[in-house]
């Protein structure tokens, strides 16, 4: 309610209790009358004297009365408004404080994740700054995606947004692998490598678990960051591992992150190899186009290439 609206209200009211008032004196008038026949003379005169020395007439007494409760209401509503915009006011704090101490709680997260995930890799000094590059990797080619007709919908800013934290925890497994395996500086026997890729099951279990804390069913990063765990060493046409997926049975998330993770892997320097060129890793990635990688992950990779070459510049 604001000025102008009280103002008209009680203007309005005002003329209308005055039409109702002088409504009711004019019964009152006629009461006066009737009243006066039932009296006797001396009791005529005596209740004529006492309505002269009154100073208010009957009729405003009544208006007085009447006005008087009709500003105890607008008082009333002034008092609700003024509350009301307090408790607008009040609201309106609480819902920053509680978007801010999300926000906080969110980083805190991601932070506390990507922490964990480092400590996977910290045994591997060769890792270096492996996990940045990857979710930059990752981020770059599910940007350019989600620009194609064929992702159109399914790839937003949420999933941008997720994969980019996600990503660093494809290889939280390797805390369950040995470092007589995980820092062997030459080829992998049969045996070893099948130990090795259960790093891929123990990262997917452990976020799979953790997942199942959540109270809420939504999908979050860890959902993303278990399926990348599960899958990233999945090939296109279904010659990977642990479950041999084939095609868009590996999620996409996963499909992303085999590619940047290769890719990283190839132009870094570890005990085993040297670090290749640019070139040499997009060829090796072009021919694994449809058998490895997803024909559509490359195609993004591709268009991408010189910002690949920047971060590669940039290490």
């Amino acid at each position: 309610m604001n000025d102008k609206q009280t103002n008209y209200n009680l203007n309005d009211a005002d003329y209308l209790l005055r039409e109702c008032v002088n409504a009711i004196k004019g019964s009152i008038d006629q009461i006066y009358y009737g009243l006066l026949n039932y009296l006797s003379e001396e009791e005529q005169k005596k209740f004529l004297s006492y309505l002269k020395n009154q100073s208010d007439s009957l009729q405003d007494v009544l208006y007085k009365t009447i006005v008087e409760k009709a500003n105890k209401i607008n008082d009333l509503n002034l008092q609700l408004v003024k509350t009301n915009k307090e408790l607008n006011m009040l609201k309106n704090s609480l819902e920053e404080k509680v978007v801010k101490r999300t926000i906080e709680i969110k980083k805190v997260q991601h932070v506390t994740i990507f922490g964990l995930a480092r400590l996977a890799e910290s045994r591997d000094e060769d890792t270096g700054e492996h996990l940045n590059r990857i979710r930059k990797y990752s981020f770059l080619i599910a940007k350019k995606l989600s620009h194609s007709k064929l992702f159109k919908g399914y790839i937003d800013k949420k999933y941008i947004s997720n994969i980019y934290h996600s990503s660093p925890l494809h290889d939280i497994g390797k805390v369950g692998i040995s470092d007589k395996i995980l820092l062997k500086p030459g080829k992998l026997t049969v045996e070893e490598f099948e130990i090795m890729k259960n790093h891929t099951i123990i990262g997917g279990k452990t976020l799979e678990d953790a997942e199942k804390q959540l109270k809420y069913k939504t999908k979050s990063f860890l959902s993303m960051g278990k399926n990348i765990a599960y899958c990233h060493h999945e090939k296109w046409d279904g010659s990977g591992y642990p479950f041999g997926l084939k095609g868009t049975e590996i999620p996409l998330s996963a499909r992303i992150v085999a590619l940047a993770d290769v890719y990283d892997a190839l132009t870094s320097k570890r005990i085993y190899k040297d670090a290749y060129s640019h070139d040499v890793a997009k060829e090796i990635i072009v021919q694994a186009r449809g058998k490895h990688f997803d024909p559509a992950v490359v195609d993004a990779f591709l268009s991408l290439e010189d910002k690949f070459k920047e971060r590669l510049i940039e290490q």
